[in-house]
């Protein structure tokens, strides 16, 4: 390819991309229909409730959320509950400190919503989930299976035409230095406080209230809040 050719595939790269990250798109594709299956959820565990019924309530949930909202009954035909503690276990976070063992916790709190927090606190971790599964899929697809000279130029271009958002160290750099931080300045390029900053994280997600709590992701790029989003 000639330069100008390479330089209109990254121009042509990086507003695909752009696209594809746009927060309206993302919402549509993953917030609403996960919010809606939610809100359908019915489920008659107690306070106290029994590890038995915690564990089918919880299994019962992640089906029903991956079926209904995004119609992928196959991810969880083998083993559910596996995939929900797994879950749980890597992400979750409230008072009670991280993991299953918080989140059974919160189940049994009748004073802090008992399995509704728990549940609620689910779906905020599959819709984070399924926000950084979508993100790294459109980088691979189109960064990693980019030519090397498309990819340095799109640092180019994100450099020429974003540099009032970039850190100044970046104007000192090659272009092939920056190749693997492309994520990275798209990210700050779109916005820190997007939903976007989760891409180069695995956040916990926080039982607590979007008006009381603080930033609870750590970006590899600088550190951003999560969405707020009304409890369902």
């Amino acid at each position: 390819m000639t330069n100008t050719e390479i330089r209109e595939r990254a121009e042509r790269t990086i507003k695909t991309m752009t696209a594809h990250l746009n927060l309206s798109l993302i919402k549509r594709l993953f917030d609403e229909p996960i919010d809606s299956a939610a809100r359908q959820f019915r489920h008659q565990a107690g306070c106290p409730v029994r590890p038995t019924t915690f564990h089918k309530v919880l299994a019962d949930f992640i089906v029903h959320i991956y079926g209904l909202g995004l119609n992928a009954r196959w991810k969880l035909s083998a083993d559910p509950l596996g995939e929900v503690i797994a879950l749980l276990e890597f992400y979750y976070q409230s008072n009670f400190g991280r993991g299953y063992i918080a989140a059974a916790l919160d189940a049994n709190d009748a004073a802090q919503g008992g399995m509704d927090t728990t549940l609620y606190t689910l779906k905020e971790i599959i819709k984070r989930v399924e926000h950084q599964k979508y993100f790294r899929s459109i980088f691979a697809t189109h960064i990693e299976a980019a030519d090397w000279d498309v990819q340095c130029d799109m640092v180019r271009v994100l450099v020429e035409r974003y540099r009032p958002f970039l850190p100044e160290q970046i104007g000192q750099c090659k272009p092939w230095e920056l190749i693997s931080q492309i994520p990275s300045m798209i990210c700050l390029c779109l916005g820190a406080d997007s939903t976007l900053q989760e891409v180069l994280s695995y956040p916990h997600v926080s039982t607590q209230r979007p008006d009381t709590a603080g930033p609870d992701v750590s970006s590899a790029v600088m550190p951003g809040k999560t969405d707020q989003h009304e409890r369902n």
